[in-house]
């Protein structure tokens, strides 16, 4: 099937390059990358009887305060 998509720059020179790593056009290329992305697996757990995302033993738990801090440090990158 053919279509227009808009993709970012940054995004579009990945796919390039996998393409030309694999000698596959980069329609091909978008198709594999999208399916291999939408068939990982997703680490979760049931938790009080939700299904929850488990982002394992070794993850940085993540503050109000330290999603502030971050956005502001975001927002002085961007200027």
């Amino acid at each position: 099937m053919r279509t227009t998509l808009e993709i970012r720059d940054e995004v579009l020179a990945k796919v390039k390059e996998y393409a030309a790593a694999r000698s596959i056009s980069r329609g091909a290329a978008v198709s594999e990358m999208l399916e291999r992305g939408f068939n990982a697996p997703v680490a979760t757990k049931w938790e009080n009887g939700f299904l929850v995302f488990d982002p394992g033993p070794n993850a940085e738990i993540v503050s109000l305060q330290r999603t502030l801090e971050l956005e502001d440090e975001l927002e002085n990158e961007l200027g």
